[in-house]
């Protein structure tokens, strides 16, 4: 029993260090995971790098620990001949030997950086300090007779163990070690070291090549190539070699396809059938509404349409507007519409049905056209978004109506809390009198980012009137590339911190006495009038980075993943919120993102430019 439990950890440790390790640190190879990770919770590159390194060696100490204990559990010689005893004892100690001596050898020539794969998590020598100068790949020490010799000879002292104890179990032990590390160096290792240094890295170590040297000089002809010198190229055909090294990975997504298509029917069945469901329980005035064709949504042109300078949108084109840009849209109904009629936005894939809503809103929506008393009934935590009539017309709806009828437009603006905050295509819904069953559809949209450098020229004041000048934000004086950097990174987060923050709220200004010059549109004299204001609190770059010195968490998730999106670096609520709540200002958040991108840009194909 206590020989079956030390093998056990034993074999959880091995997979440990070399399965659940192997994959962080691959995808900390392919996206710094790892260090995004720390950034993301307020650390740094260095702190990453320093963590790593705790948990390996830690790992690494109960692996040698936990096999030490397997050998010395299944140490028993019993009766066994003394020679045999001196002989495998002699050479168990050999060969722990030997691995000491290549371990210290390998440790000498790589120092700490390169031996808990510090080039895993920098190149650049200011964010660590243990980082050598000029990272280079040095065949120097024992790496000038064997490229990887923790894969060839790392593995002795288990070996040794083994014929210490004159254990079968202890062998298979050693050589199930050596199976993991061998996939580790070739799954983690070697890609990310051809990745990093090329053409730098040998193909054959330098005791093959004195090898194949000695070969060809006794046969007298080229009876091996040098794989470093040789020009020749590869003539196979490359689906071949696409079907070698892909065989595997093939097999395993052709075995998983049908689970998977099996799970998406099953999950596209419930959501259809939900959906017909409640098409059935349709309002019953919804069959009886008049004047269907009446009703309409049309979005409003926004930046990105703006700035591509078109006096007309192109048929077909799909809208556009950027994250944390407030979207207008002009909708028309009829004068007898209820005025309990709301709009949704919702992602295009959330509902199934074109004539029932069967998600949530998540409080993205603004009512159309409110009276008195749905005004009344507004509390804390309900939607503050409302618009109302901007304009009458009289019009014939349907080739078979007879008459013309009042249909009245107006506009409905989505800012602040009522925008989803997420990248995507959307669609909005016009809703009938409080129920999710849909009037009319607008086309998708889609919201999306731009880059760094017109943040501010697009978002700043987009809210403003078209005919309004605003004032261009005054330029620091240049200085250095990093202080320019700086502060056109300032800007842009001030900017995208006021779609953010945003204080949004629709109230009643006044009595109308009617929409028309005369004052004769018929029921519309005495209509309530809805102004929505959009108040954006900070005004410079040296504000708190809160609104009333405090940060919601709600509002610390919208502008940690405006962050992500629009500067490529991932900030948890809780360290924003800690910021805001220590008094950190624009600036120094914006400080805090550049340095997050400087410590990502050895692997990352962007960077910030003044």
């Amino acid at each position: 029993l206590v020989f079956a439990y030390a093998v056990a950890q034993c074999i959880v440790w091995i997979l440990f260090r070399t399965l659940v390790l192997g994959v962080l640190l691959r995808k900390q190879s392919t996206s710094q995971l790892i260090t995004r990770w720390y950034i993301k919770h307020g650390g740094d590159g260095e702190e990453a790098f320093s963590s790593w390194r705790a948990v390996y060696n830690t790992a690494t100490i109960m692996t040698y620990g936990s096999f030490g204990l397997v050998a010395l559990v299944a140490y028993h010689w019993g009766n066994a001949d003394i020679g045999n005893l001196v002989l495998f004892h002699t050479l168990g100690l050999l060969l722990i030997a030997f691995h000491v001596w290549s371990s210290r050898s390998v440790y000498e020539t790589l120092g700490d950086f390169g031996w808990f794969y510090g080039d895993f998590f920098a190149r650049d020598s200011s964010m660590l300090s243990l980082a050598p100068p000029d990272i280079k790949l040095y065949y120097t020490g024992i790496y000038r007779y064997l490229n990887n010799p923790d894969k060839v000879i790392g593995q002795a002292a288990f070996y040794g163990l083994a014929l210490i104890s004159r254990s079968w179990a202890v062998f298979a032990l050693a050589l199930f070690l050596q199976a993991c590390n061998f996939l580790f160096s070739s799954y983690v290792e070697t890609p990310h070291m051809e990745k990093i240094y090329g053409t730098q890295i040998h193909r054959d170590s330098g005791i093959v090549r004195t090898v194949k040297k000695a070969v060809n000089k006794g046969v007298g002809q080229a009876v091996f190539v040098d794989e470093d010198c040789s020009n020749d190229t590869d003539t196979r055909d490359p689906a071949d070699k696409l079907s070698e090294s892909s065989g595997v990975a093939g097999l395993l997504a052709s075995t998983a396809k049908p689970v998977k298509d099996m799970l998406l029917e099953t999950k596209d069945l419930l959501s259809t059938t939900t959906a017909r469901l409640a098409e059935k329980t349709l309002p019953a005035e919804l069959t009886n509404l008049d004047h269907m064709g009446a009703y309409s949504l049309k979005l409003m042109p926004g930046a990105a349409w703006r700035a591509s300078g078109r006096g007309a949108a192109n048929k077909g084109a799909k809208t556009v507007y950027y994250l944390g840009e407030s979207i207008r849209v002009a909708w028309q109904a009829p004068a007898s519409h209820s005025r309990r009629d709301w709009i949704g936005m919702y992602p295009v894939t959330a509902n199934f049905s074109d004539q029932i809503t069967t998600s949530g809103s998540k409080g993205c929506y603004v009512y159309t056209h409110p009276d008195d008393n749905l005004l009344a009934e507004m509390v804390v935590g309900d939607s503050v978004f409302a618009s109302s009539v901007t304009g009458v017309t009289r019009a014939r709806v349907g080739k078979n109506s007879s008459g013309m009828i009042e249909i009245l437009r107006g506009e409905a603006l989505f800012s602040s809390s009522a925008l989803p905050f997420k990248v995507g295509t959307y669609e909005l819904r016009l809703h009938h009198g409080g129920t999710h069953a849909v009037l009319v559809q607008s086309k998708p949209f889609e919201i999306t980012t731009c880059n760094l450098e017109s943040i501010v020229q697009l978002l700043r004041d987009d809210n403003a009137p078209a005919a309004e000048s605003v004032p261009e934000p005054v330029a620091a004086p240049p200085t250095d590339a990093e202080a320019n950097a700086l502060e056109q990174l300032a800007q842009a987060l001030l900017t995208i911190a006021n779609k953010a923050f945003a204080v949004t709220d629709s109230h009643t200004v006044a009595s109308s006495d009617g929409l028309d010059t005369d004052g004769q549109i018929p029921g519309l004299r005495g209509d309530v009038v809805v102004q929505t204001d959009v108040v954006e609190p900070l005004e410079s770059v040296q504000d708190p980075f809160s609104v009333g010195e405090v940060l919601e968490e709600k509002q610390a998730r919208r502008i940690g993943y405006a962050i992500k999106e629009y500067f490529g670096v991932e900030f948890a609520s809780d360290v924003l919120v800690h910021a805001a709540k220590h008094g950190a200002t624009v600036q120094d958040v914006a400080k805090r993102i550049l340095e997050a991108k400087q410590a990502l840009s050895a692997y990352s194909s962007t960077s910030i430019k003044p």
